[in-house]
């Protein structure tokens, strides 16, 4: 990870180690909550590696508009010898170089602590003890902390203003980061600054009257306000994250701007109302997206100031939420029977979810008055099926209403023989069996939730891959329509064992674009080697029913060639086999180079030239990687998107850079549009993630602040089960434990060419520890988050004869989802992605639609290209547990 410069600061805290330090955490989080955490820097923040670390404060600094001194009963004599004496003293010369330049200087005593008279301190800054003080006690700390944050929320523009001598022998200075305007004694305005200084002979004559210095620095802001919701009645209570500057000084002063908080809040509310207007109470979530993406950034507003991007965060009022809870109420005690009657699959999703125990009494009614479900209502109910929201033993045998009798467990079966000569055909035998049906006695079988399929039946496309070694003699691709009290004839794939060798076979399920299941053969080929047949592989088949606008790319690679198949429910296409001269991994450290010298802030480029450097990756990867029968096939389903799955065994390529691109389409990256999300082949489908009993993996040796991002992930999550991971051992045994809740890794990951590894005390954590976890699915009945925010941690290394990444590696334990990054990323911006990600998913929001959110609030920093960096693998549906 990286650790940078922030954009801008506006309050610097400055306190003396052992002396009040937990103090001085507790305003650094007051001022965070109320102005963001670009706006405040504390010396525990990070500042760049072999960075000149005077230069940096005095930098940071010198762009405050307040230095906030924490004083404690131990600061001015806190050892023998005191240290305000000292000229290099760092405390004593924050104070000189704030009072030089007419800082605001802002002494907060903490406990006991008493104001130092002036004849304690040293010469140079004894004008603190006449400075107005704020109190800070243990037990009232909480409302004077809002005190102080009240004392400290106006956001002046206009930082001096006097009158111009008639005649004058010094030439004008400029405080950093300010403008100076001047008025004509004719009523007109005049801008100089550092690049375009004004001459003492300017000065001469008489000309001005009036000298204004305007503070042209970036600002960040956290403004709360009301928002009214589609029907006006109840309102939205929202947490508006704002950065802004002044672009045009003289404005500010010809309309008398004194706190540039109020045109940034009359226009942020204006804009955000007209569009929380649009938006019903239950509909938060949507319109928090709307307004992110509906404010235009770099708007110019009244005061020559330029609101420069918005973030926003949407919760009910008091009344809202009554409001919803009313609602819920009624409809659970409302006759299902008329409700049923008027609108059976709304009522169904309304109430259903809300109620899912309701459901035996919803088809009793409407067995009792010989009603009937649509497709719809089906899907919905399979969905609470698969997710165990209800169990197949709440629905009473209704044989009355078509669709809803219970319907019998479902296996992908798959036979094919363990051996053959080299130069024999052999034949791979695909079955989808109802359970309690004939199959050979030695079949190894799993149970699965009962489906929920339409009378008409649902199209299932079953699907091999096999490796080079064998021959296709027929299609890879068959379609089957599975019924609901019948199963399908069995499907037979013939190949040609050419080249001896163990060959893996892998067959997969779908329905539309929805991935169903997957069941694995191996098949060895021998010179003058017998023929034995094998025994049946069985997977549990999944939810029989496409998911709406779900769309899934396949790519395979065999060291030679690209087999990509894009799979939908509004077609079925065939699959697109692509021959490569050479490998892209060239090519990819290459573009992951680049990345990472525009994450870590060592590259020249403008704003402007950054993001057409990021997108021009992207539409190479697109138009390189994608071949074209694929892109065409995108742009016949992508209207109707809902969710994007990449399903991959090779995972160096960065998929998540992609920006499709042709002459009458440019939406952003696919990030940008759509929840994306990857997959493994051997991963389960999970319905749920699992966030509970979160634990924190901190090696010793881990990035400077990553405390803070496990307090921020803590405050989502919950209290931790345990002290933080540090040694290699312990994590082992957690993870073969089966008992591993959510878990966070806060830490660096090194990548080479020999593999993947994360430095604990103890020895290297490397994927391959996983090799047991894997096998034995010791993940699988908690199905936790895992989140490594490190480097390089979703990449994956050839090991033997399998590619070991901790995706694949924590996915095949029976991970509910992981999250890992492609390449170095800024510490600052990889904990604001984490929370986004967390506070999302825990709020109630889908895996892939938690990911779009953190990526889209991550793009504040034009620089910085983090939220491209971050890979999710795991159901783009699923929902934290």
């Amino acid at each position: 990870m990286f650790d940078t410069l922030p954009m801008m600061v506006s309050f610097f805290l400055s306190y003396r180690a052992g002396d009040e330090e937990f103090a001085a955490r507790l305003i650094d989080d007051a001022l965070t909550d109320r102005f963001g955490g670009d706006s405040v820097f504390r010396d525990s923040r990070p500042v760049p590696l072999g960075a000149n670390l005077w230069a940096e404060l005095w930098q940071r600094l010198a762009g405050a508009r307040a230095l906030i001194v924490v004083i404690g009963q131990g600061w001015l004599s806190d050892t023998s010898r005191r240290r305000l004496d000292d000229p290099s003293d760092f405390v004593r010369s924050e104070i000189e170089f704030a009072l030089e330049r007419g800082i605001r200087v802002v002494p907060v005593l903490v406990g006991g602590a008493e104001q130092p008279p002036d004849s304690e301190l040293p010469a140079s800054i004894r004008p603190l003890s006449s400075r107005q003080f704020w109190r800070l006690d243990t037990r009232t700390a909480e409302e004077d902390l809002r005190q102080l944050v009240e004392s400290l929320a106006t956001i002046p523009l206009i930082l001096g203003e006097a009158p111009v001598p008639v005649s004058s022998r010094m030439a004008p200075t400029y405080r950093p980061s300010t403008a100076i305007v001047y008025a004509t004694r004719a009523g007109d305005l005049k801008v100089f600054d550092s690049g375009r200084p004004m001459r003492l002979s300017d000065l001469r004559g008489g000309r001005y009257s009036t000298r204004y210095e305007v503070d042209v620095r970036k600002h960040q802001a956290v403004l709360a306000a009301r928002m009214p919701s589609r029907d006006g009645v109840y309102d939205f209570m929202a947490s508006l994250e704002v950065t802004f500057q002044v672009t045009e000084p003289e404005q500010v002063v010809r309309e008398s701007i004194r706190d540039a908080l109020v045109p940034v809040r009359d226009h942020l509310l204006d804009t955000c109302r007209s569009i929380t207007r649009q938006f019903a109470p239950e509909q938060a979530g949507e319109a928090e997206l709307a307004i992110d993406r509906g404010v235009d950034r770099n708007t110019l507003i009244r005061g020559g100031i330029t609101i420069h991007s918005v973030h926003s965060r949407l919760t009910l009022d008091d009344r809202a939420r009554q409001h919803l809870a009313d609602l819920r109420q009624e409809l659970r005690h409302a006759s299902l029977g008329d409700a049923l009657r008027a609108n059976p699959s709304e009522m169904l999703q309304e109430h259903l979810i809300q109620h899912p125990d309701d459901a035996a009494e919803v088809l009793k009614r409407l067995a009792e008055r010989g009603g009937s479900l649509d497709d719809r209502a089906r899907r919905v109910l399979a969905e609470l099926l698969e997710r165990d929201i209800i169990k197949p033993s709440d629905l009473p045998p209704i044989g009355s209403v078509p669709g809803t009798g219970r319907q019998p467990e479902r296996l992908l079966v798959a036979r094919a023989p363990t051996q053959v000569p080299v130069g024999q055909d052999l034949t791979v035998d695909v079955r989808i069996v109802s359970a309690g049906r004939s199959v050979p006695a030695d079949a190894v079988m799993s149970r699965m939730a009962s489906l929920v399929v339409t009378d008409d039946g649902a199209p299932v496309t079953v699907t091999v891959h096999v490796p080079v070694g064998l021959h296709a003699e027929g299609p890879l691709q068959q379609t089957v329509l599975l019924k609901p009290a019948e199963d399908p004839p069995p499907i037979r794939f013939g190949f040609g064992a050419r080249i001896p060798g163990l060959h893996r076979i892998d067959v997969t399920a779908w329905a539309g674009g929805t991935f169903l299941a997957e069941v694995s053969v191996e098949v060895s080929a021998d010179v003058g080697g017998a023929f034995r047949d094998g025994q049946p592989k069985a997977a549990s088949l999944g939810a029989a029913s496409a998911r709406p606008g779900e769309v899934t790319m396949e790519v395979r690679f065999n060291g030679s060639q690209y087999i990509f198949q894009l799979r939908s429910d509004a077609a079925l296409f065939a699959p697109v086999v692509e021959s490569v001269a050479n490998t892209p991994n060239a090519a990819v450290e290459n573009a992951i180079k680049e990345l990472q010298q525009l994450a870590g802030g060592s590259s020249r480029y403008s704003a402007t030239m950054t993001r057409e450097v990021i997108r021009s990756a992207g539409i190479q990867l697109w138009s390189d990687m994608v071949p074209a029968d694929i892109r065409d096939q995108f742009w016949q389903v992508g209207a109707d998107m809902s969710a994007f799955t990449i399903a991959t065994d090779y995972d160096l390529v960065p998929w998540e850079l992609l920006y499709p691109l042709n002459t009458g389409n440019d939406a952003g990256f696919l990030v940008e549009q759509v929840p994306v999300v990857r997959r493994t082949y051997g991963q389960r489908r999970t319905p749920t993630v699992g966030l509970g009993n979160p634990r924190f993996v901190v090696p010793t040796r881990a990035p400077t602040g990553v405390y803070d991002e496990v307090a921020a992930v803590s405050a989502i999550l919950g209290t931790a089960h345990g002290d933080p991971i540090t040694k290699a051992d312990d994590l082992l045994a957690l993870i073969n434990s089966g008992e591993m809740g959510a878990t966070h890794f806060a830490c660096h990951n090194t990548f080479s060419a020999d593999g993947s590894f994360i430095d604990m005390d103890g020895g290297r954590f490397k994927p391959a520890l996983l090799a047991e976890a894997a096998i034995r699915k010791t993940l699988e009945q908690i199905g936790p988050l895992v989140f490594i925010n490190a480097c390089r941690s979703a990449g994956a290394a050839p090991t033997y004869t399998k590619m070991l990444g901790w995706a694949q590696q924590f996915m095949s334990s029976g991970a509910g989802a992981f999250v890992g990054t492609l390449w170095a990323v800024r510490t600052e911006s990889s904990a604001r992605f984490a929370t986004a990600f967390y506070r999302s998913l825990a709020d109630g929001a889908t895996l892939g639609t938690a990911a779009l959110v953190a990526r889209t609030e991550q793009q504040e920093d034009p620089l910085d290209p983090t939220w491209l960096a971050y890979t999710v693998y795991g159901d783009p549906f699923a929902t934290a547990a």
